[in-house]
């Protein structure tokens, strides 16, 4: 009866033959049981395996990169270090100018946002140390250094390992650093290019000049109408005099004195009139050309971020 059994059920082909190994038959995906209680096994199990071995060389090729991110982040680390330490000391010892140069060098040798976005920030504190005309250049100079922060964060999350200079996590701080700096910047320009505009300034010193010749002028108009009411005055009054050289004598004292005054009123106030007119009209025109420049004066720069890329337009009025 053994032995007919086993002709008409012969072994599954699952099961182990003789001398070998029952683990080589596995497979790594297999159909679930039918209702009948039926097992089926997939044939060829090579297709799960390479498909599980992709995930492998996937994985494999991710962790390479995050090391080597992980790495380039550490260099810029390590090199900027000694850099923000030195700017920093040099700082509290009140030599602010030498921690800008040390951190703006650095920046543009190491080409580094960090250190540009420091830069600019010392460049802001300078600047509200200095007179008007050094701190307009400190604020334009951080305007660039803020500039180069961005390009180069930019280039950060562009995908490239050897322009990565920052942790990716910390590119959302880094821009809004960047923003930060720049509005305190935009505010702060504005009034200095009014302060500072050669042309605007000749005009604030034409117009001081001309009003000051107008009045003058003005002035000089009265004294000769003092001048002429005198001298009509000492007209009147000498034929009362009845040759009284008593009073002769001052009114015509009087009458020369008025004439003087006229004369000399006469041309200081034409003069001083059409002088103060002259540079009132030149500084009202001035004024009017350093407004235009003021409203031309547009600047386009790159913004770029993990999530939005463009440019940031900023008009100065």
């Amino acid at each position: 009866m053994g032995i007919a059994l086993s002709l008409v059920a012969p072994a599954p082909a699952w099961a182990g033959q003789p001398g070998e190994s029952s683990s080589g038959w596995k497979t790594e995906s297999a159909a679930a049981p039918a209702d009948d209680d039926t097992v089926v096994l997939e044939d060829s199990p090579e297709p799960a395996k390479r498909k599980g071995g992709g995930k492998k060389k996937a994985a494999a090729k991710a962790q390479p990169r995050e090391a080597m991110i992980k790495a380039q982040v550490e260099k810029a680390e390590a090199e900027r270090a000694p850099l923000q330490d030195q700017a920093q000391q040099l700082s509290d010892a009140g030599n602010l100018e030498g921690a800008v140069g040390l951190l703006a060098g650095g920046a543009e040798a190491l080409r580094d946002p960090v250190l540009h976005l420091a830069a600019a920030d010392a460049r802001q504190k300078l600047a509200r140390k200095r007179s008007a005309d050094q701190a307009k250049a400190e604020w334009e100079a951080s305007l660039r250094h803020l500039d180069r922060a961005d390009a180069l964060l930019a280039a950060n999350s562009g995908g490239a390992v050897d322009g990565i200079r920052v942790n990716p996590d910390d590119l959302e701080t880094m821009h809004a650093w960047s923003t930060e700096l720049r509005t305190a910047a935009d505010s702060a320009l504005p009034d200095l290019v009014r302060r500072t505009n050669p042309v605007r300034r000749n005009a604030r010193g034409e117009l001081i000049a001309g009003s000051i010749f107008l009045a003058g002028g003005l002035a000089a108009l009265g004294v000769m109408g003092g001048g002429i009411y005198l001298s009509r005055s000492a007209d009147r009054e000498l034929p009362k005099a009845n040759g009284n050289e008593e009073y002769i004598a001052p009114l015509e004292a009087q009458k020369k004195q008025g004439d003087t005054m006229t004369a000399a009123g006469a041309v200081a106030g034409v003069l001083g009139v059409a002088l103060g007119v002259t540079l009132v009209a030149l500084g009202a025109t001035d004024f009017k050309k350093a407004r235009q420049e003021q409203l031309a004066r547009v600047r386009v720069s790159p913004a770029v971020a993990p999530t939005f890329g463009g440019l940031f337009l900023s008009a100065r009025f």
